[in-house]
């Protein structure tokens, strides 16, 4: 973990008011501000992004709590651990939180389940998850355990969602869609990857393209369409 340089010149001198303005001084003459160091791999932007959160707070910035509470208000920081050295300078070690799936195409997941929304991070390659307010945390329990199930099948669930019915669906790397529905998802998950598996070993023509798992017994799919289907369907 490197050290990043303390943050000076203008922000310094914005802190400077800030801290003239917000605090009490007990001596006759101005308070100097004190000089923030960061501790991470913080990129400029999300430098910049914690500074204007301390000026903008209003934050006591001679309380450790208070500048604490600040930062991990900013919605990419995870934790901040402050200290002050001898000068009364201080230092944020400011950890990132790790997204690891998308939440709704407006936010992320972190490990703990927790949603957070935030431009300073780049997500890449990773699931898609949907579902109600407030079901960030189940969903992302069902994405881990269906696709563990699904792992020996070498198939990775990269879309998982969760209608406001409360019914299942998700698609696969291929793009194939899967409807699980309410209930006993497991065992249609299972019964889907046990006719998938089939479909690949006789080497069929078509591509199944969705897969209706909401039976009983057994499971409906439907293919696409072979360049004789679509001549047909040009012809007619």
């Amino acid at each position: 973990m490197r050290r990043r340089g303390t943050l000076t010149g203008l922000a310094a001198v914005c802190l400077i008011g800030f801290v003239i303005a917000g605090v009490v001084s007990i001596s006759a003459g101005p308070i100097p501000a004190p000089r923030i160091g960061l501790l991470g791999e913080l990129t400029p932007a999300q430098e910049s992004e914690v500074l204007q959160a301390l000026i903008q707070g209003p934050v006591d910035l001679t309380s450790l709590q208070d500048v604490k509470e600040c930062v991990e208000k900013v919605s990419w920081v995870h934790r901040a651990y402050v200290s002050r050295d001898f000068s009364g300078d201080l230092a944020l070690d400011i950890r990132i939180q790790q997204p690891i799936a998308y939440w709704n195409d407006r936010g992320f997941i972190n490990p703990t389940g927790e949603v957070f929304e935030t431009a300073q991070i780049v997500g890449g390659n990773l699931p898609h998850l949907y579902g109600p307010p407030g079901s960030a945390g189940r969903v992302m329990d069902e994405y881990l355990e269906l696709n563990r199930k699904l792992f020996k099948s070498s198939r990775l669930i990269e879309l998982l969602r969760l209608d406001d019915r409360g019914a299942w669906e998700f698609e696969d790397q291929t793009g194939i869609r899967v409807l699980l529905g309410k209930d006993n998802i497991r065992q249609r998950l299972e019964r889907t990857a046990e006719v998938l598996a089939a479909i690949e070993t006789r080497g069929f023509d078509r591509q199944p393209v969705r897969v209706d798992a909401r039976y009983d017994n057994g499971v409906s799919v439907e293919w696409s369409m072979t360049a004789a289907d679509l001549a047909m369907n040009k012809k007619l």
